[in-house]
């Protein structure tokens, strides 16, 4: 029998060639996908979408939540919901007007969908163009190195898990860390210096300038650190120091090995990593942490946290016998269960509970008031039985934003409870979380409620959802320390008692802010207090085993940048210098006869006249910086001025007082009369002995029509200044206009209302100011005296709540200042029992005396005795104040500098000199171009010196790094834009540098001006930002951020005006603009992500979440995402350089909303004074101004003469 075999047919030609075809159209279809998906269009589509997404969220955190807006609306959503509701915001924050409410809204790709493209795009972007350009035994060395530093990554971020016990570093291990950081500073330094001498005839003069003072920059701060030992970073700030270095560690064995890879790429995929590794870190924590608190009394132990944001109906059985030992029985109902039933009027029933639950009402958010027994059982109280007889539940909106401001939700529900057995039903009861008002004062929540049912007695509540923990902590000891004078939380610290039985763990440990308690998977931060009694603490209880992932990230983006834009700028410093070279060569005939030092040189108007600008308007700043002097003879008042004085929590001499006094109620630091200017010291003294100069005073300065009409005051066009007596003439009308817009909302009050509540303010300073100074009033008849002195020590009382001006150091207590009208009545006890009274108290009453009778030589007398006696107090208390902050500590030469700091006005006067540089540099446009273009240049860098000074003198004066304030950070930008601009001064030498810096620091300047009419500029920081680490790292690097986009921003706007539109510039000079445009984006973005990640992590130290979605977290993200977009678009070439400045001028619209706008929303933990009309009428009119400048770039400039005109 033949049998045969079955086989496949030999392929043809045709069907072989069909399969190619498939095959490379398959391939083709591969790659056109991959394309897309790893093409920088995508990219800079989703950078936009994510700018959208984020803007739409902070505006939608007015009327919602935060944590909805996270969870459930817009940022961990596939899809967020935007409402029309939240463009009525924005509109709202610019016009002040309450809109109609807006309902409906539209779809747009949530958090998720974005970030997921964001990862696709990214990995397909590696996988496609980022190609290993190493091969063989170096590619496997590099790949060798990258697994290494995967590993140590992962070592790191797996340390953050460890279960130990962990509070603070050892002391030995910060000492190192410490020593560690100097030594490597000065390495640092040292090398740099070897540097400079080695290459001093190599590198062009502007880059080894450049490079010589950042070296002496370092240098000098090294120097420093060395110097003042006293200048440690505190442990808390080494500790983070120590996470950081761990996270650079791995980050520089990743990027060796990607430099082994990738070569010059490996910055930019390092970069990515880094970026990728924040992401996964966002999403770990979205997915497994878990946010709670938890409330412990002193003497109390808790072994339970409870989330805020979600409650549950509990049932709690009590097992007999459970005092020794056993636990209750606790069954919960979840709120959504509670919501959903509400809705489908299904009962809830389940086999643990002994009845079913049917929800008559439910509400997301309420308030408890009392109601009457009649209205029992209606639509308006459906509660049968129980508290609800008693108390009802008003449904009320959702809370809003984030922040002890913006409250949470706090839910009722009205249930009716029906027994399983039985089938009865057991009343409708009231259940809630929220709080009722008690008529005595004070706020108290409804107790659990006791249920007969045929199962027996259970107890019901509705509370905050519990999370137990395997230990317990016991509060021993709560300290809420505020600033003197001031109810501004200087620090509150627990010290807690853990207690694990299963670890044998038993020992004490202390909690304050900034300096967390990390055990077993948890960790604890200095949360609150309790208000009410100051005796119970609240802990934020944080379980995320990937905290330590942003620090990691933190590091590899940084060292990423560093690298990748380290290599640009080098690629562009090699590329001048072979420029230059050229044109020396070309030069060399004639360049002997042209140098600076050549002979005859200095009679060239460009070299004598820049001198002599330099020499006229630094002497002119020296001029004004030169301290004032007391005549002759006369009452030394300045010297006066520097006496202390505790003021809004620090000790500050009295000249700032009075010129601080004197700038809120006129504007003004000084008062204008027919008879000259009246120095501020010399008015506080006259307001606090009741001079008849007070007569003549015009201190209140009103605007408001309405306002002078209401006191029967005329106007006073170009003063609107009025005398403390005119301003009262009509006291019962003024006191009547008050109450009236006291009781309304602030939403709905007019504007005449509001300027009615600014008068009555500044009133009250006067008032309080005086008041302090003044003296008790004690009759001599017996009759009088219990009531005199009844009466003034409630006045002293009063003084000392509404934080009046203290002069008086207390003898019984370091650190506690007296009103001079308390150490008077407290003087007066004592040489009444018979004891020495205060000197300091007694020569503070004869000085004024003095005053007040024009005896300047009594006067003088006095105030050299109370000086003395000043000393002797500091000598008594020296070391007995170790608790104080360095603002509470009494330092004669600091006060002193203080006073000559404020006569002199350093930033007022820099101001004038940028503002006359850039006065030169447009005369040079005219003519005379390279004499003035020199002089404005000069100008600029004889006024960046003493703006530096003037820098660092605030550093003096306060303690602090130089930003801590919205004032100070235009301070800083101001010099920060004027540094920039010098830098490419000296690099490019097109004047457009001086033109940005005379511009950018006279402007920041001027808006440092406007933000210090509020008062004084050296506030005191609350216990949560009184970080001196994160000041100067996280801080610092935003406001650098910061300035570096404007300084973008600004270079755009003259590529526009004179590139564009009026074509002044040639195309090597356009090409030297954008090169300038692209290196500064370059610093914008490193600064501005690097300082929000850093912020990231100070909110991760401080509350334990490394990013809550905060207004104005959102705010510097956008200026990261937006930055981003700008080089992206670059890179993939969609736009050109007409197209970059229009983009980059867009970043100053960018930088101003997160500077400045997010604040107007008045939500959110940075929320520094929302609600103020001309602070958003100037910022809307700003970003018209930019808009219309971007608009330039669309404009058809070519077919008009204007560019040929100026191009000829």
């Amino acid at each position: 029998m033949a049998t045969a075999e079955l086989s496949e047919s030999e392929p043809t030609p045709a069907s072989a060639a069909a399969r190619a075809e498939r095959r490379v159209q398959q391939a083709g279809a591969l790659a056109s996908l991959l394309g897309a998906l790893s093409s920088l269009r995508l990219t800079v589509a989703l950078f936009a979408a994510t700018i959208f997404l984020v803007f739409m969220g902070t505006l939608a955190q007015v009327d919602h939540d935060v944590w909805y807006v996270v969870n459930h609306g817009y940022f961990r959503v596939w899809f967020a919901h935007f409402e029309w509701q939240a463009f009525a915001r924005l509109i709202e924050m610019f016009t002040k007007a309450e809109p109609q409410p807006i309902t409906g809204g539209f779809l747009f790709p949530g958090g998720k969908l974005i970030g997921t493209l964001m990862a696709v795009n990214l990995l397909t972007a590696h996988a496609v163009r980022f190609k290993a350009t190493a091969r063989g035994w170096p590619l496997r060395l590099g790949l060798g190195v990258l697994a290494i530093g995967v590993a140590a990554t992962a070592g790191v971020v797996i340390s953050g898990m460890d279960d130990a016990l962990e509070s603070q570093l050892s002391p030995t291990m910060c000492t190192l860390l410490w020593h560690g950081l100097r030594a490597s500073l000065a390495g640092l330094a040292l090398a740099g210096a070897f540097w400079s001498v080695h290459n001093f005839d190599k590198t062009p003069r502007a880059e080894w300038w450049l490079a010589t003072i950042a070296d002496a920059v370092v240098l000098a701060l090294a120097a420093w650190l060395f110097a003042n030992p006293e200048a440690k970073i505190d442990d808390a700030g080494l500790r983070i120091l120590w996470q950081l270095t761990k996270g650079a560690a791995a980050g520089a064995i990743l990027l060796w090995g990607c430099w082994l890879v990738f070569h010059k790429r490996a910055g930019i995929v390092l970069l990515h990593a880094g970026v990728a590794l924040l992401m996964a870190g966002e999403l770990v924590t979205g997915l497994t942490a878990d946010e709670a608190q938890m409330r412990i009394a002193e003497g109390e132990t808790v072994n339970y946290a409870y989330d805020i944001r979600s409650t549950e109906l509990a049932v709690v059985e009590r097992l007999s016998g459970a005092e020794n030992g056993e636990r209750d029985r606790v069954t919960v109902v979840p709120e959504w269960m509670l919501a959903k039933a509400a809705q489908s009027e299904e009962p809830i029933t389940h086999p643990d509970l002994p009845f079913a639950v049917r929800v008559v009402r439910f509400d997301k958010n309420s308030v408890l008031g009392g109601v009457t027994a009649d209205v029992a059982g209606t639509a308006a109280n459906p509660a049968t039985a129980g508290a609800g007889l008693t108390v009802g539940s008003t449904p009320v909106g959702s809370a809003s934003g984030v922040g002890d401001g913006a409250g949470i939700n706090l839910p009722s529900a009205y249930i009716e409870l029906i027994d399983n057995e039985s089938g009865e039903s057991l009343g409708v009861r009231l259940v809630s979380a929220s709080f009722y008002k008690l008529p005595a004062g004070g706020e108290v929540g409804l107790t659990d409620q006791t249920v007969e049912t045929t199962a027996g007695p259970r107890e019901l509540a509705l509370r905050f959802v519990r999370h137990y923990k395997p230990y317990s902590l016991t509060l021993t000891d709560f300290r809420f320390d505020r600033y003197v004078g001031t109810n501004t939380p200087k620090n509150y610290s627990s010290d807690v008692v853990l207690d694990d039985p299963q670890r044998g763990v038993d020992r004490e440990v202390k909690i304050w802010m900034n300096n967390p308690l990390r055990y077993r998977g948890d960790t604890y931060y200095q949360s609150g207090f309790d208000n009410a009694t100051e005796r119970a603490t609240v802990l934020q209880v944080v379980s995320n085993t990937g905290w330590m992932i942003p620090y990691v990230a933190c590091m590899l983006l940084m060292l990423g940048m560093l690298a990748h834009f380290g290599l640009t700028l080098a690629r562009f410093v090699r590329r001048r210098q072979e420029r230059l070279a050229r044109e020396e060569a070309k030069a060399s005939a004639d360049r002997g006869a042209s140098g600076w030092l050549a002979p005859g040189a200095w009679r060239r108007p460009e070299v004598w006249f820049p001198l002599l600008m330099a020499v006229v308007w630094g002497g002119y700043l020296a001029g004004k910086a030169r301290p004032p002097a007391d005549p002759p003879g006369a009452m030394r008042l300045v010297t006066a001025g520097a006496l202390p004085v505790v003021d809004g929590g620090r000790v500050k001499p009295l000249d700032t007082l009075a010129r601080n006094t004197l700038q809120i109620l006129s504007g003004r630091q000084v008062v204008k009369s027919d008879r000259g200017d009246t120095p501020a010291t010399e008015w506080l003294l006259d307001a606090a002995t009741g001079s008849d100069n007070l007569k003549t005073h015009r201190v209140f300065r009103i605007e408001h029509p309405e306002v002078l009409q209401m006191l029967g005051l005329e106007s006073r066009p170009g003063s609107f200044r009025y005398t403390y007596g005119e301003v009262t003439q009509n006291r019962d009308e003024l006191s009547r206009q008050v109450q009236l817009a006291d009781q309304l909302p602030e939403a709905e009050r007019s504007l005449v209302q509001v300027r009615t509540l600014q008068l009555a303010t500044k009133l009250s300073l006067y008032h309080r100011t005086l008041n302090a100074f003044g003296s008790p009033q004690i009759g001599m008849d017996p009759e009088s005296i219990r009531t005199d002195v009844a009466a003034a020590r409630s006045q002293a009382a009063a003084l000392a709540r509404a934080g009046a001006p203290r002069v008086a150091p207390s003898s019984d207590k370091p650190g506690e200042w007296l009103t001079l009208f308390e150490a008077e009545l407290t003087d007066l006890f004592n040489r009444v029992q018979r004891r020495q009274g205060d000197p300091i108290t007694a020569h503070w009453s004869a000085l004024l005396g003095a005053y007040a009778r024009d005896d300047a030589t009594r006067f003088n007398t006095e105030l050299a005795e109370l000086q003395l006696a000043l000393n002797d107090y500091i000598e008594a208390s020296d070391g007995a104040g170790a608790e104080l902050a360095a603002a509470e500590r009494l330092r004669p030469d600091k006060l002193v500098f203080e006073t000559r700091f404020n006569a002199f006005s350093p930033f007022y006067y820099c101001a004038v000199t940028y503002l006359v540089a850039f006065l030169l540099t447009t005369l040079s446009w005219l003519g005379w171009s390279r004499p003035l273009g020199r002089a404005a240049t000069a100008v600029v860098a004889v006024t960046l010196i003493v703006h530096t000074l003037a820098l660092v003198g605030r550093i003096y004066i306060s303690g602090r790094p130089p930003v801590t304030n919205l004032y100070s950070s235009a301070v800083f930008i101001a010099w920060a834009a004027v540094v920039f601009g010098l830098a490419f001064e000296a690099i490019h030498k097109m004047g457009i540098g001086t033109v940005l810096s005379s511009l950018l620091g006279f402007t920041s300047l001027l808006v440092a001006y406007f933000l210090s009419l509020d008062g004084d500029t050296f506030t005191v920081l609350q216990a949560v930002l009184d970080t001196q680490f994160w000041l100067a790292t996280h801080v610092v690097c935003i406001t650098l951020g910061y300035a570096a986009t404007f300084v973008a921003g600004a270079i755009g706007a003259v590529y526009l005006v004179a590139g564009h539109a009026l074509g002044v510039f040639d195309k090597q000079q356009r090409n030297q603009v954008i090169a300038m445009a692209y290196g500064t984006l370059c610093f914008a973005i490193f600064f501005s992500f690097v300082g929000t990640v850093l912020g990231g992590l100070w909110a991760d130290d401080s509350w334990g979440r490394f990013w809550g979605w905060d207004p104005k977290e959102n705010g510097a993200l956008i200026i990261v995402l937006w930055n981003a977009l700008v080089l992206h678009a670059r890179w993939g070439k969609m736009v050109g350089p007409t197209g970059l400045a229009m983009l980059m001028v867009g970043g100053n619209i960018v930088t101003t909303w997160s500077w400045f706008g997010v604040n107007e929303l008045g939500v959110g933990l940075h929320a520094y004074g929302g609600f103020s009309n001309t602070t958003s009428s100037w910022i809307l009119a700003f970003a018209v101004s930019q808009l219309a400048l971007a608009a330039l770039g669309v404009a058809p400039f070519d077919k008009l003469r204007l560019k040929r005109r100026f191009a000829s």
